[in-house]
């Protein structure tokens, strides 16, 4: 995750700890130019503090904090703090302003959700997809059709995923699990009425769980083996549609196909060749009966 995007979450950090992040992420070119007793001094904080945050940050030291940040800033600075994701579109706008807020939406959506990306946690999520036995991808609502676009790219380069929609489907592919398959979890706000039994149970089942939820935190986290994170500046239900979420989602699962896809580049665009070659014979071959039965 870009390390300022970290900052800015300050999750478990303490009351000194996110006066040190607020004061970094106040001013980073400040940041960048000095030592730890000027940041201490700034920041009303003590130098152990300081190093405190950086191992919280998985930083050795102030030296490759600073180094990160200054990685991270450009990508970071991207991101429109005003933009409104909930009312992108307002009262008496024109197809033309209605087509470029839109534009928008996405365009930092993209953005907002890039910097969500920990490129070693996407590693691991590939590594976890090509050691499972079995891929079962529970979702609800408008995430099942993202769930099964990405059951249909995954099928086209020959792994098999289960997307069990209806409620029954999902508590029997939840009892059936183990071990040997990997649980992948979307959730945006962890409130599905099934989700916290399903992830519970897929716990005690030994199951490795990746979940897909909002940055901002759900009560399902604690579940998690592996986390990808959503964009989160949605409201929940007051806004006009669910433009940037929806997007999200798409991106972070189009991430994982194509990192997937990368590790074995050359066998799978092989497979999905061949099977393609496949289903033109099958089309060519349900004409040709079709045509002698005239």
């Amino acid at each position: 995750m870009n390390v300022l995007k970290q900052l800015q979450a300050a999750r478990g950090f303490t009351e000194q700890e996110r006066a040190v992040a607020l004061t970094i992420l106040d001013d980073p070119e400040a940041f960048l130019r000095e030592n730890g007793k000027q940041l201490a001094r700034r920041s009303y904080a003590s130098q152990a503090t300081l190093y405190r945050l950086c191992a919280k940050l998985g930083c050795s030291g102030l030296a490759d904090l600073k180094m990160r940040v200054s990685g991270a800033l450009e990508a970071y600075r991207q991101e429109d703090g005003s933009f409104n994701f909930d009312f992108p579109i307002l009262p008496d706008q024109s197809p033309a302003e209605i087509v470029r807020n839109l534009r928008e939406d996405y365009e930092q959506t993209v953005i907002a959700t890039q910097n969500l990306f920990d490129m070693a946690e996407l590693e691991r999520c590939v590594d976890a997809l090509s050691a499972a036995a079995c891929i079962d991808v529970y979702a609800s609502a408008g995430n099942v059709s993202f769930a099964e676009n990405f059951r249909f790219q995954m099928a086209e380069i020959g792994v098999r995923v289960h997307v069990p929609v209806e409620e029954y489907a999902q508590r029997l592919a939840v009892a059936d699990s183990d071990e040997t398959h990997l649980a992948m979890v979307i959730s945006f706000g962890g409130r599905g009425m099934l989700v916290p039994g399903v992830v519970r149970v897929l716990k005690d089942r030994g199951t490795p769980i990746l979940l897909i939820s909002s940055a901002a935190g759900t009560a399902l986290d604690p579940f998690a083996t592996y986390h990808l994170r959503l964009c989160e500046r949605e409201n929940h239900y007051l806004k006009i549609s669910s433009f940037s979420t929806r997007l999200s989602l798409l991106y972070v699962l189009d991430c994982l196909y194509a990192a997937y896809f990368e590790k074995n580049y050359a066998s799978n665009f092989s497979h999905k060749l061949a099977l393609y070659d496949g289903v033109v014979r099958v089309g060519e071959g349900a004409v040709d009966y079709a045509e002698r039965s005239v």
